[in-house]
C-alpha cells in the first residue's frame, strides 16, 4: 500500500515536472550539444510566450496555453511516450485504437499543467550536462524551487524531427515506468477498454486513476467465496 501511494505521488510529481520543460523556467547557461539545445529551445519559446504582454490578460489564458501546447508538440514525442507507457498492450491495439490512446494521453498531460503555468514560472533550472549513445540521449538538470532541489533527467530519441523527449526520470524514478505500472494495473484488473474509460473519466471530471477501474459487472468467480 505504501509503495502504491509513493508511486501515485511520483506520478503526480512527474506529470508536473514533465511539463516544467514547457513552463518558462529560468535557465542557467552551459555549453551543451544538440539534445540540450533542443530542450533549451522549447524553454525559450515558452519564456517568450509567458512574458509577452499580449498574453498576460486573464482572457488570453486559452491562447497562451494553445501556443505552449504547440511548442510542446514540436519537442515532445507523445506517441513514443504513450507507447512505452502501454508496454506490450500497445502491440495488441489497432491503428485507430493507438491513435485514440495517444490523443487521450496527450490531453492527460496537457491537463496536468494547464493550471500550473504561473507557479512553474517562478522556478529555475540548472543544466548539469548531457550524454549521447547512438540515437538516444540524456539531458540532466536540477529544478530549483524554494527550499527544494529536484534532479531530473530528460530522455530523448533522435528522430527525423530532431531530438525528441520521451521520458523524464525524477529523483531516479521514471515517469514512463510509473505510468506504465498504473496503466498496467487498470488493464490487469479490468481491460484495455477499462483503461480507456478511466482516462475519459479523468479528462471529463478529473477522476483520480487510483479510483479506477470504474465499477463493472460482478466477477465471474463471485460464487467462490468472494466478498
Amino acid at each position: 500500500m505504501r509503495i502504491e501511494k509513493k508511486q501515485g505521488t511520483m506520478i503526480l510529481r512527474g506529470l508536473a515536472l514533465v511539463l516544467a520543460l514547457h513552463l518558462g523556467l529560468a535557465v542557467s547557461q552551459v555549453a551543451a550539444g544538440p539534445p540540450t539545445d533542443n530542450v533549451k529551445a522549447v524553454i525559450d519559446e515558452v519564456m517568450s510566450i509567458l512574458h509577452n504582454p499580449a498574453y498576460q490578460a486573464p482572457g488570453q489564458k486559452a491562447n497562451r496555453l494553445r501556443l505552449i501546447e504547440e511548442s510542446a508538440l514540436r519537442r515532445v514525442d507523445y506517441q513514443e511516450m504513450g507507447k512505452r507507457c502501454l508496454g506490450d498492450t500497445w502491440k495488441k491495439l489497432s491503428q485507430s485504437q493507438q491513435s485514440e490512446f495517444i490523443r487521450m494521453f496527450t490531453e492527460l498531460l496537457k491537463a496536468s499543467y494547464a493550471d500550473k503555468l504561473d507557479d512553474f514560472g517562478k522556478s529555475k533550472v540548472a543544466y548539469e550536462g548531457e550524454s549521447i549513445k547512438g540515437d538516444t540521449a540524456e539531458v540532466r538538470i536540477t529544478v530549483l524551487r524554494p527550499n527544494d532541489k529536484i534532479p531530473v533527467r530528460f530522455q530523448l530519441l533522435n528522430s527525423p524531427k530532431g531530438w525528441m523527449i520521451y521520458d523524464l526520470i525524477i529523483e531516479e524514478v521514471s515517469l514512463v515506468d510509473n505510468l506504465r505500472a498504473e496503466f498496467g494495473r487498470v488493464i490487469k484488473v479490468s481491460s484495455y477498454a477499462g483503461l480507456v474509460k478511466c482516462l475519459q473519466l479523468k479528462l471529463a471530471a478529473n477522476v483520480d486513476l487510483k479510483s479506477c477501474p470504474p465499477p463493472g459487472p460482478a466477477p465471474k468467480n463471485k460464487g467462490k467465496g468472494g466478498s
